[in-house]
């Protein structure tokens, strides 16, 4: 039986840094895992007398298997990756773009480097199909042999100085709320159909700056289906997470929009609506999860050069371009 992404984090909240994979094995790697270490599959939904298609009826078309990565050997498909990030919304919100799908399938394949170092070291059953359980304790093993929990303390200014550079961690970061006019630009588009869009945003701006109504027009003309919904309202935002807003509303006071602004996706003018600063707990109250989150980047880090050193062993490609940052340049 599957246990859900949720339930595992739950059930690892003792374990520093537990990877995603001992919750997701089953799911992203039953296409290729070796014969009789899957689960049984599940019985068919199909009635009996539609599960073959009649004699005079041709079976549908097998669909391509499409390879984003290999690891030891055995694929990583785009069938897997969906499945993957379906058990979590945040991952599907991340995997719209290149970078963050590139970071996702970086996770996956370490996963899989563990799951390989697991069964190398003997740490899993093999008179039967290993439980979430055996992985759980398999995993546990692993860590405590090659990457275990860090036993010394960080000094009291290595805590404080931590604390000092991520104060988003520990309270509430602060936030904008912003309102956007978007002016896409489609991939196909020619340098003529480039420069009318920016005229378009330039005529815009004009038009902002004589006095008419931002919700107005980002109603009427944004090319972004929620921001126009919303009369352009994109709601409160973490500038310290998107370096492209932090820069577009540097400078800007509340109720000033800006320019002609170049982005990802064509050109926009944001309205700067709502800017609240952050509200950070003081040193002495988080200590404790201060020091905590430096032995888990500290033991992440451990657990991330004990898998690179072993895909060097095993053999790890990437077989999309686009995605070739999901593992370092040094791995060949």
């Amino acid at each position: 039986m599957m246990i859900s992404r949720i339930m595992m984090t739950a059930a690892l909240a003792v374990v520093i840094a537990t990877p995603t994979m001992v919750a997701t094995f089953r799911q992203s790697w039953a296409a290729d895992a070796p014969a009789g270490s899957q689960p049984p599959p599940a019985p068919p939904t199909t009635p009996a007398s539609t599960a073959t298609p009649p004699p005079d009826q041709a079976a549908p078309a097998a669909v391509p298997e499409v390879v984003m990565a290999q690891v030891a050997g055995k694929n990583i498909t785009v069938a897997q990756f969906m499945q993957y990030i379906t058990q979590d919304t945040r991952l599907v919100l991340k995997a719209r773009t290149v970078p963050g799908k590139t970071e996702i399938l970086h996770e996956m394949i370490l996963d899989r480097l563990l799951q390989e170092a697991m069964t190398r070291e003997g740490l899993l059953p093999k008179d039967r199909a290993p439980s979430n359980r055996d992985y759980l304790q398999a995993y546990q093993k692993l860590a405590k042999l090659h990457f275990p929990e860090p036993s010394s303390i960080p000094s009291e200014e290595a805590l404080y100085t931590y604390y000092q550079q991520h104060p988003e961690l520990f309270g509430i970061p602060a936030m904008v709320r912003v309102s956007q006019i978007q002016f896409r630009i489609p991939d196909n588009a020619d340098d003529a159909a480039k420069a009318a869009i920016k005229a378009q945003a330039e005529d815009t701006l004009k038009r902002l700056r004589a006095g008419e109504s931002f919700a107005t027009l980002a109603e009427t003309l944004t090319g972004n289906p929620q921001g126009k919904v919303a009369k352009g309202d994109l709601g409160f935002l973490q500038p310290e997470k998107d370096p492209w807003l932090k820069k577009a509303v540097e400078g800007l006071t509340v109720g000033q929009f800006s320019g002609v602004l170049e982005s990802p996706v064509g050109y926009e003018i944001i309205l700067l609506t709502d800017k609240r600063d952050a509200m950070i707990a003081p040193y002495a109250n988080v200590r404790d999860n201060v020091l905590q989150r430096i032995q888990q980047e500290t033991q992440a880090k451990a657990r991330e050069e004990y898998a690179w050193k072993l895909a060097k062993e095993v053999g790890v490609s990437v077989e999309m371009p686009e995605l070739k940052g999901a593992i370092p340049e040094s791995i060949p």
